[in-house]
C-alpha cells in the first residue's frame, strides 16, 4: 500500500487484519475453477466439449426414470437410446419427429420406449396406430413382456389399427381421441402420405381436433415416390400452417415452397421429378436442413458399428448373399399370348394414332377424342386425373402379366365385364350403334360366357385386386349425358379394347399349368437347391390371385406344411406367423401344431414382422417399387437375439451349418427382361429408375451383378455406407468408451476455452456457437439453444458449415500437441467474421429478437 500518512497506514493495517482474521481458506473447487480458467488447454480439450455440446444439443438428457425405473429403456442398444433421446428433443420443439432407421434395426423398442415414458412416467394419453398385420404378433406380445399393465390397467393408453379410422362403429373412439389424445405414434406411417386417401383425411381432421398433440412416426420409407410423402406426413402435425418452421433454428417461411424447391433439385439432377420409383439424390436429402432437423436416421453400417463398440462380437446380422436369378421364359409359358400381348403395344385406332394396350375410353371420356361438350365447364383436375388414371391401369396390366397368368386373367376379365357393361348401358342410343354392339357381342359369345363364369367363381371385388391404387381407378363414370360425349367414338374404341381382351382371354383360356415355366423353376428351387432344402422360406408375390396359384401348383406336386396368406385370409393371424416363426414370436416349435415350413405371402406381410427363423426367401416376380422390395428383404434380413438363436439352434441343431447367413431369389426372365422394361417405359412415359431413395439402403437386390443397365443401381446400398453425422456419431461413442469419465470432465470446462493445434487437413480458425432457438412456448432459449461448428479461412475470410470436413479438421488424440501462435487483433478480426456471418445467415433468418446473440464455446487456432 502506497500511503504516507501514518494514521492512514494504521487504519488500512487494522482493516487488512480484521478481514485476514475473518478470512476462509480457499477451498479445492475454487483453486480448481481458477486454474481452469488459467490455465493453458490442449487441443483435444477443445474438441472433446465441442463434441460435447454439438451432441448434447442434438439429444435430451437422460433422467434417473430412464436410468433407474424404466423397464424398456435398460434393454436398449446405445443407438437405440441416442434415437429415442434426439425423438423427443425433436418433438418437444416441433411437435412431430420421424423414426427412419432402416428395416430390422429395431424400431419397435425405439417406439416401446416413447410409450413406456408417455404412458407411465408423464401419464399422458397415448394412443399407438399399427398395421393390423402387426398389432397382435409385434406390438401387444412386445408390450405383454415388457409393460403388460398398460394394456389392461387404467393407465391411458389405447392401440388402434390403421384401418379403424374409417371404420363406422369406430366413429365415437375416433371422436374421443381427437378430443383427448396427446401423444400419437404410427407405426409404418409411409401408409399416411396420399393426401387424397379417406385414412389422411382422417387422420388430418383428429390431429386439428382438441389439444396440441405430438406425432412419433415410425417408418423405413417416409418417401416412396417424391419428396411430397414426406411433406404431407409433415402436415400431419403443422396442420398446412405454411410457416410453421419460419422460427429458429430452420427460417423456413413456405413448407410447400421448400419442397418445391427440392423437387427442382431432383428435375436438375435428374432431368425428370416424376417416376414410379425415383432416383432421389441422397446428397439433396442429407442436406437438407428440415429432414436434419426432423428426421433420426441410422445406416445399417452406423448401426453394426455401434453395437460393435458397444457389444463387440456379440451382434448378430445376417450375412446376405447375392441374389440367385432363377431363370424362366414368358414365351414357354405363355405361348401365343405373349405375341398377342406385345402386339397390343402397337394398335392403331382408326385416325392411325398408336393405342397402347387398351384405349380406355369409358375411363377418360374427357379427353379431346370423346367429349363435345362445353370445354369451359370441364374440372381440369377430373381430366387430368383420369389420364393418370389410364396409365396406372395399363402399367397394373403389365405387372400382373409379369406375374403369373392368374392375377393377368383376373385384371382382363373384370376390365372385360365393365367395358361390356358399358356396351348394355349405350348400345341403344341409335340403331347403328345397337347392331354394331350386337354383333361384337354375338361374335365373343364363348368369352362372354368364360368371364361371367369366372367373375361368379371369383367374387371378390375389383377394388380388392390393387388395393395400393387409389379408389378412384376403378370408379369409371356411370352416366354419360349423349349431348356432352360421342358416345358413338366411345362405343367403337370400347369394341376395339374388348377384341384384344378377348384375343388374350381366349389364349389364356387353351392355358395348362403344367406347361408353365415359371412355377416349374420354383418347383425344382424348392426341390433341388441344398441351400433352401429343410429349411424355412417365404415367398412373396404382389398379387394374392398369384399367391393363390402359387399355393394350389405347389400342393399338387406334392409340397407340404405350406401356407397361403393374403389381404383377405380370415383366421387369427398372430397364430399363422407364430406356426412359422415361433421363435422370434415368443415360443417354439414345441408350443404350436402343423409348423409352416413354406409361407406363400403377399405383401401384407412384407413389413414389420419378425420372420427372422427363416433364412430363405423368394420374391416371384420383379417388383417395380424398391420400397416393397427393400421390405421384402427386411422380414429375414434383421437383427438377430443371441438368445433366440441360441433356443432355435439347440432344437433344431441341423440349422447351425449356414444359419448366418440370408439367401434370397429373384424371378427375372432374362429374354424378355429387356421387352418388358421397354414397354414400361411406354406404358409410363419414364425410365424405370429404381435406385437409392430415402430410407432405403441395398446392393446387389436383382442379380448377383445387377447386369441390366436400367437397374443397375437398384437400392445400390443396402448396408449404407455411414453418413457424415454417423461417422461423427460414432466418434463421439468411442470418446465416450474411452474416457469413461468423459461426462464429468467435460462439464468442468470453461465457456470460451481455446487452444490450437498443426492443421491436419486444412489452416483456420474453428468456432462452436450456442446458437438461440425458439422453444414451444414461445420463449427463446437461454443455455439450451442449439450448437453449430464453423471454420473461417483467415486468408480469404470465407466461412464453412460442412459438419464433415469440419470435424476432420478439428479431430484429435489425447497426445496432440498444443500449437498457437494468434494475437489479440488477429483473434478479434476473425470473431467479428464469424459473428457477421452467423447474424447474417442465422439470425436475420429467425428473426431473432434484439438482444439474442450467438455465444462463443470453444475455438481453435489450425496453423
Amino acid at each position: 500500500l502506497n500511503v504516507q500518512v501514518k494514521d492512514e497506514v494504521e487504519q488500512l493495517q487494522k482493516w487488512f487484519d480484521e478481514h485476514w482474521q475473518n478470512g476462509t481458506d480457499i477451498t479445492e473447487a475454487v483453486l480448481k475453477v481458477m486454474e481452469m480458467h488459467c490455465r493453458e488447454f490442449s487441443p483435444y480439450d477443445v474438441y472433446l466439449r465441442s463434441m460435447y455440446e454439438y451432441f448434447k444439443s442434438h439429444e435430451e438428457t437422460v433422467s434417473e426414470w430412464e436410468e433407474n425405473e424404466s423397464v424398456v429403456y435398460k434393454g436398449l442398444s446405445q443407438y437405440q437410446k441416442d434415437g429415442y433421446n434426439s425423438l423427443i428433443q425433436i418433438a418437444e420443439r416441433y411437435s412431430g419427429a420421424f423414426l427412419c432407421d432402416g428395416v430390422g434395426l429395431g424400431k419397435t423398442f425405439v417406439g416401446m420406449m416413447l410409450i413406456e415414458r408417455f404412458v407411465k412416467k408423464e401419464r399422458k394419453n397415448v394412443v399407438l396406430i399399427v398395421p393390423a398385420s402387426a398389432r397382435v404378433s409385434v406390438w401387444e406380445v412386445t408390450i405383454k413382456r415388457l409393460i403388460p399393465e398398460i394394456l389392461e390397467g387404467f393407465y391411458p393408453f389405447k392401440i388402434i389399427n390403421h384401418t379403424d379410422l374409417l371404420l363406422d362403429k369406430n366413429q365415437n373412439l375416433m371422436n374421443q381421441i381427437a378430443q383427448q389424445a396427446e401423444i400419437i405414434i404410427i407405426d409404418e406411417a409411409h401408409h399416411f402420405r396420399n393426401r387424397s386417401s379417406n385414412r389422411y383425411r382422417k387422420l388430418f381432421e383428429m390431429m386439428q381436433t382438441g389439444c396440441q398433440k405430438q406425432m412419433f412416426m415410425l417408418t423405413a420409407t417416409p418417401i416412396n415416390n417424391s419428396f411430397l410423402d414426406l411433406q404431407h406426413l409433415i402436415e400431419l402435425f403443422t396442420h398446412r400452417q405454411e410457416d410453421y418452421f419460419s422460427g429458429a433454428p430452420l427460417g423456413i417461411h413456405s413448407l410447400a415452397g421448400h419442397f418445391k424447391k427440392m423437387e427442382k433439385q431432383l428435375d436438375q439432377v435428374s432431368g425428370t421429378a416424376i417416376s414410379d420409383s425415383l432416383d432421389i439424390s441422397g446428397d439433396i436429402i442429407r442436406a437438407d436442413k428440415l429432414v436434419t432437423e426432423l428426421v433420426v436416421q441410422r445406416s445399417r453400417a452406423y448401426v453394426k458399428r455401434s453395437l460393435l463398440t458397444e457389444q463387440g462380437n456379440n451382434v448378430l446380422f445376417s450375412k446376405r448373399e447375392p441374389p440367385t436369378v432363377a431363370n424362366y421364359s414368358l414365351e414357354k409359358s405363355y405361348g401365343r399370348l405373349i405375341k398377342d400381348f406385345k402386339e397390343s403395344f402397337d394398335r392403331k385406332d382408326k385416325n392411325g394414332k398408336t393405342i397402347t394396350i387398351l384405349s380406355l375410353a369409358i375411363y377418360s371420356p374427357y379427353s379431346d377424342d370423346y367429349f363435345i361438350g362445353d370445354k369451359s365447364k370441364m374440372d381440369e383436375m377430373v381430366t387430368g386425373r383420369q389420364q393418370q388414371v389410364v396409365n396406372l391401369i395399363r402399367i397394373l396390366l403389365l405387372k400382373r402379366f409379369e406375374s403369373s397368368i392368374e392375377a393377368f386373367k383376373e385384371t382382363c376379365i373384370k376390365i372385360y365385364i365393365r367395358l361390356n357393361k358399358f356396351l348394355n348401358d349405350y348400345k341403344d342410343t341409335d340403331a347403328s350403334s345397337k347392331r354394331r354392339v350386337e354383333r361384337k357381342q354375338a361374335e365373343q359369345e364363348d368369352i362372354l360366357r368364360y368371364a361371367e363364369e369366372y367373375a361368379a367363381l371369383n367374387q371378390t371385388s375389383i377394388e380388392d385386386i390393387e388395393d395400393s391404387l387409389p379408389d378412384y381407378v376403378w370408379n369409371t363414370q356411370e352416366v354419360f349425358d349423349v349431348n356432352d360425349f360421342d358416345i358413338n367414338a366411345l362405343l367403337v374404341d370400347t369394341m376395339m379394347d374388348m377384341d384384344t381382351l378377348s384375343k388374350f382371354i381366349e389364349d389364356m383360356m387353351e392355358f395348362k399349368p403344367e406347361n408353365d415355366d415359371k412355377i416349374r423353376e420354383l418347383k425344382r428351387i424348392l426341390h433341388e437347391d441344398t441351400r433352401i432344402q429343410n429349411k424355412k422360406v417365404i415367398i412373396f408375390t404382389e398379387y394374392k390371385a398369384t399367391a393363390q396359384y402359387i399355393y394350389r401348383e405347389l400342393q399338387k406336386a406334392g409340397f407340404t406344411d405350406l401356407y397361403e396368406i393374403d389381404g383377405q385370409t380370415s383366421g387369427d393371424r398372430h397364430e399363422m406367423i407364430q406356426r412359422f416363426a415361433p421363435y422370434y414370436n415368443g415360443c417354439s416349435s414345441a408350443d404350436v401344431t402343423d409348423e409352416i415350413k413354406i409361407l406363400i405371402a403377399t405383401d401384407v406381410l412384407a413389413e414389420g414382422l419378425n420372420l427372422q427363423d427363416a433364412s430363405c426367401l423368394i420374391n416371384y416376380e420383379l417388383h417395380w417399387n424398391p420400397v416393397r422390395l427393400m421390405q421384402r428383404i427386411g422380414r429375414i434380413d434383421r437383427r438377430r437375439d443371441a438368445d433366440t438363436e441360441a433356443h432355435l439352434l439347440a432344437d433344431h441343431p441341423e440349422l447351425k451349418a449356414d444359419r448366418d447367413f440370408a439367401y434370397y431369389w429373384n424371378f427375372l426372365p432374362p429374354k424378355e427382361l429387356e421387352d418388358l422394361l421397354s414397354l414400361y417405359k411406354t406404358v409410363s412415359k419414364k425410365t424405370l429408375r429404381i435406385s437409392k431413395t430415402f430410407g432405403i439402403e441395398g446392393e446387389k437386390l436383382l442379380t448377383p451383378d445387377d447386369e441390366y443397365e436400367a437397374l443397375k443401381e437398384f437400392n445400390s446400398h443396402y448396408e449404407g455406407s455411414t453418413s457424415a453425422e454417423e461417422e461423427i456419431a460414432l466418434a463421439y461413442q468411442q470418446l465416450l468408451a474411452d474416457n469413461p469419465d468423459y461426462l464429468e470432465q467435460v462439464k468442468e470446462l470453461p465457456r470460451k476455452m481455446y487452444s490450437g493445434k498443426m492443421a491436419s487437413t486444412r489452416k483456420g480458425y474453428f468456432f462452436c456457437y450456442e446458437l438461440p432457438t425458439k422453444r414451444a412456448d414461445g420463449s427463446w432459449s437461454d443455455g439450451d439453444g442449439i450448437y453449430r461448428w464453423y471454420v473461417v479461412d483467415p486468408e480469404t475470410n470465407q466461412v464453412t458449415e460442412d459438419l464433415h470436413e469440419i470435424w476432420t479438421a478439428i479431430k484429435c488424440e489425447r497426445e496432440e500437441s498444443r500449437a498457437f501462435n494468434a494475437n489479440g487483433e488477429q483473434f478479434s478480426e476473425i470473431r467479428k467474421v464469424i459473428e457477421n456471418y452467423i447474424k447474417k445467415n442465422y439470425l436475420k433468418a429467425i428473426q431473432a429478437p434484439m438482444g439474442k446473440k450467438a455465444k462463443l464455446v470453444t475455438w481453435l487456432q489450425m496453423i
